[in-house]
């Protein structure tokens, strides 16, 4: 399938039939006129030529940062670095932590960045192959990672690397990776072949990096000291600065220490000779930081090391503005403006994007803060109900669920920060817990989701006991993670676990009933798909008596929010009875169950994307009643939904598309149907060619026209 190119197949299988047409042009199939046959041909050759416009790459530009730091006495630095691009398209910039290696790429940027078609500039603590497959950092046009696609991660970094050197070829391209600090990285020699220019920041001195391609950055000269001074502190009595000049020889013209330094004695103090440890654990540990201070340098100690968006920050964390203006006085937070180059636009073309700050800390005062607080599910505790309370969101507005995958991708690096720091879940944080779980499954990493999920699990187990929600409720998350790597036989297991956990757990609270009615609905839909009817109506009935109960509630034992969240899990069991009753050929009965699903749909104006699972029901019961106008105009809202929830390429959008495509094909109106399969074929066989049998579906819809 890897060769073999569904579209181009389409459009050569067009042009045989135009060519046809030309030979048999006194026969009824034939052109009717020259003008028909001028206007066939120019409409394939514009569809020929939009064919090999996507099969050339894109890079898809992205947001650039600018530090407001001055860069001092760096300029000879600044100059080998364009000398060495200009000569080898690589410039390696080596050196120990906070010496200055980052300022000096970001300053080339700001400087030369004109001078290129695309710019890319990406943070990472992990090696180059890590840095290059990840989507939101590289984004390129008709690429994007799919676990099942590319089992082994090298195989897309391989697939990745070709689109880049394509695309270099035409355009001029500089690539910036800063703070790799991977030793023996095995998969950096590949890079290096790219024929773009590439700044590399490192603490590794890389043997197969040759050394005309390696600028080593030293120390910062002495001469420079008193500016850097006077930048960080402002005026000080020239007893301070001297002091401060003798503690730029003991660090040895560290550059961020003597910025540290200079700082702490713009508020009166100054730093002691450094101790045997690090400078800059023995400087912070000097500073007198509040306990919010503290606090929000260790949650951004926490996360990736490229950063986060301030406004997310500030929503996640809960630390204050005025909390980021201390540490960003005292120099230990990193404020970098994010802002593409040129937003490229018909209307307004270069125009300026709105900028946007980005929070983070310089790698060696993440590591300094994480030796004298190592982060414990204790002093994190509000960072990770923060990330709980963003990605479970309120009832049933924007969550993990309701964001599109680019999304999500944002808080990608950071979810797998906060994952691989706290490798055993506190059980009393479970909730928390759950979120990255729910999050990496959603975005594909089953592989990671699954062990957590089971860590979660029996952490609660062991703490609670299986008299509580907890064990229960986490036991349906671990099945929820199989289900949705297609494991339906641990699936099946894990829910029957939960089921019974919840089960045998009392008194039967709130909580307690709302995880029940999750486990009997899931069961109710798993032994549907085994095609065992009495098991299936068995859960599905007791699923709805436990929902019905809930809804009985007094308002004063069920809050608003949550007797609107049951009153959703109720219709979403009566969408699965008419589906049901639909297969089987109940009719009268799924038109029953949708007019009381449509009724409660017009009461609530929030469903968002949700509303398209009811609507699927809708169409098809209006395809049943032969109303074939009004199931097109409904198939449209959904696409036009699915298309802004989730976005052209993936798979929502495909299926509503194709319902789409079937429902024109029953009005006869071939021409826009067999366009939309064509569509939905070209998409499938770049981003989803294992999904064999949908490409066959839709490919016997296209021979059906035939």
């Amino acid at each position: 399938m890897k060769d073999f190119n569904y579209q181009e197949q389409l459009l050569l299988w067009k042009k045989h039939q135009l060519l046809l047409q030309k030979k048999y042009a006194d026969t009824p199939p034939g052109f009717s006129s020259p003008e028909a046959e001028k206007a066939a041909w120019e409409t394939w050759k514009e569809e020929y030529t939009c064919f090999l416009e996507h099969r050339h790459f894109k890079i898809m530009d992205t947001a650039l940062p600018s530090a407001s730091f001055p860069l001092i006495g760096r300029e000879e630095e600044l100059a080998a670095v364009h000398d060495m691009l200009a000569s080898f398209h690589t410039a390696l910039l080596q050196g120990i932590g906070g010496i200055g290696k980052t300022a000096i790429a970001l300053a080339y940027l700001a400087r030369y960045h004109l001078a290129y078609d695309h710019v890319l500039y990406i943070v990472t603590d992990r090696g180059i192959l890590q840095a290059v497959c990840d989507d939101s950092s590289v984004p390129i046009s008709g690429l994007r990672y799919d676990r099942k696609r590319y089992p082994v991660l090298r195989q897309y970094y391989r697939e990745k690397l070709r689109a880049l050197q394509k695309i270099s070829e035409k355009k001029k391209i500089l690539i910036v990776i800063d703070n790799m600090n991977m030793p023996a990285d095995k998969d950096l020699r590949q890079f290096l072949e790219l024929s773009c220019d590439k700044i590399i920041t490192t603490r590794v001195n890389y043997e197969i990096v040759p050394e005309k391609e390696k600028l080593l950055v030293n120390a910062l000269p002495p001469e420079y000291w008193p500016k850097l001074i006077q930048t960080c502190s402002g005026r000080l009595e020239p007893e301070k600065t001297e002091q401060l000049l003798q503690y730029g020889y003991q660090v040895e013209g560290h550059t961020l220490s003597i910025k540290m330094a200079s700082v702490q004695a713009s508020y009166g103090e100054l730093s002691g000779p450094p101790g045997n440890g690090s400078h800059i654990t023995s400087l912070l540990s000097s500073f007198r930081l509040k306990k919010a201070e503290w606090e929000t340098l260790l949650y951004l100690s926490v996360l990736a090391p490229q950063g986060m968006e301030k406004d997310l920050f500030l929503q996640i964390s809960g630390a204050s503005e005025h909390t980021l203006r201390s540490l960003r006085n005292y120099l230990l937070m990193d404020v970098l403006v994010l802002g593409k180059t040129t937003e490229h636009s018909p209307e307004d073309p270069g125009r300026e994007t709105e900028a946007r700050l980005l929070l983070r800390v310089h790698p060696l005062i993440a590591e300094a803060v994480r030796r004298i607080m190592p982060p414990t599910c204790i002093n994190c505790s509000r960072l990770l109900r923060g990330f709980e309370k963003y990605m479970y969101g309120d009832d049933i507005g924007i969550c993990t669920w309701n964001r599109t995958y680019e999304e999500n991708r944002i808080l990608e690096p950071h979810v797998f920060a906060v994952y691989e720091t706290f490798p055993d879940p506190a059980p009393w944080l479970a909730t928390a817990f759950e979120e990255i779980v729910t999050f990496l499954w959603v975005q594909g990493y089953y592989e990671e989701a699954l062990p957590y999920a089971v860590k979660v699990y029996e952490a609660v187990m062991n703490y609670y006991g299986p008299n509580h929600v907890l064990p229960g409720r986490e036991a349906l998350r671990v099945a929820a993670v199989y289900h949705n790597h297609m494991d339906h036989d641990h699936a099946l297991m894990w829910y029957q676990k939960g089921y019974e956990l919840l089960k045998a757990v009392t008194p039967r609270t709130f909580e307690v009933m709302d995880q029940l009615s999750s486990a009997c609905a899931k069961l109710a839909k798993e032994y549907s798909h085994r095609q065992d009817p009495v098991a299936r109506n068995k859960y599905a009935a007791e699923c709805l008596q436990i929902v019905e109960a809930i809804l009985q509630m007094d308002d004063k034992d069920l809050p608003a929010f949550q007797k609107q969240r049951f009153s959703m899990k109720q219709n979403y069991v009566l969408l699965e009875e008419a589906k049901h009753a639909l297969r089987e050929g109940r009719i009268a009965i799924s038109r029953e169950l949708y007019a009381t699903i449509e009724t409660w749909m017009k009461s609530r104006e929030d469903l968002g994307y949700r509303k398209t699972a009811f609507k699927e029901l809708q169409i098809a019961l209006l395809i049943d009643e032969n109303r074939l106008a009004e199931a097109e105009k409904a198939a449209r809202e959904n696409v036009q939904s699915a298309l802004l929830y989730r976005g052209e390429k993936y798979k929502d959008s495909l299926s509503q598309l194709e319902i789409l495509a079937d429902v024109l094909a029953l009005e006869k109106k071939s021409a826009e149907a067999f366009s939309i399969y064509e569509k939905i074929l070209i998409h499938l066989q770049r981003d989803y060619p294992y999904e064999e049998n949908w490409i066959q579906k839709i490919m016997d819809h296209l021979t059906e026209k035939e």
